[in-house]
């Protein structure tokens, strides 16, 4: 297990629930912790990505903008993770970790289930489910 803690209790928040908790009327914080998550965590490419979107000024610039506001409440892990890409990158880091993903985003739940790392999804009426 990494740093971090088990699946049981750690999650790694990805961009799009962050977006996604940031467009709907979603504590996201509060339904983590409802699911039994204790250590909730934005890595520092998340961010980035955050940034690098909020640059827009269309409806999901704004909901970035808003969503890097919201992830400030959560600790941000400063790490440099293998992979070309975002999600390639979280999938790294929760296995090396040994952490769920929460994220809104269906293909990085594909790869992540196959690779047998416990995800958090949105279920219709804004709330969230717990996959293994």
């Amino acid at each position: 297990m990494g740093l971090y803690s088990s699946h049981k209790t750690c999650v790694i928040l990805d961009t799009n629930i962050l977006i996604y908790s940031a467009s709907k009327p979603l504590n996201i914080g509060r339904a983590l912790s409802v699911l039994g998550f204790s250590r909730i965590l934005v890595p520092s490419f998340v961010m980035d990505e955050l940034d690098s979107i909020g640059r827009n000024r269309d409806k999901r610039g704004k909901f970035a903008r808003l969503a890097r506001e919201i992830a400030k409440n959560f600790p941000m892990i400063d790490v440099t993770v293998e992979g070309t890409d975002v999600d390639e990158k979280i999938l790294h880091l929760a296995k090396s970790e040994g952490c769920a993903v929460a994220t809104a985003d269906s293909g990085l739940r594909r790869r992540l289930l196959s690779e047998g790392i416990p995800v958090v999804i949105m279920k219709r009426g804004g709330f969230l489910a717990f996959e293994t």
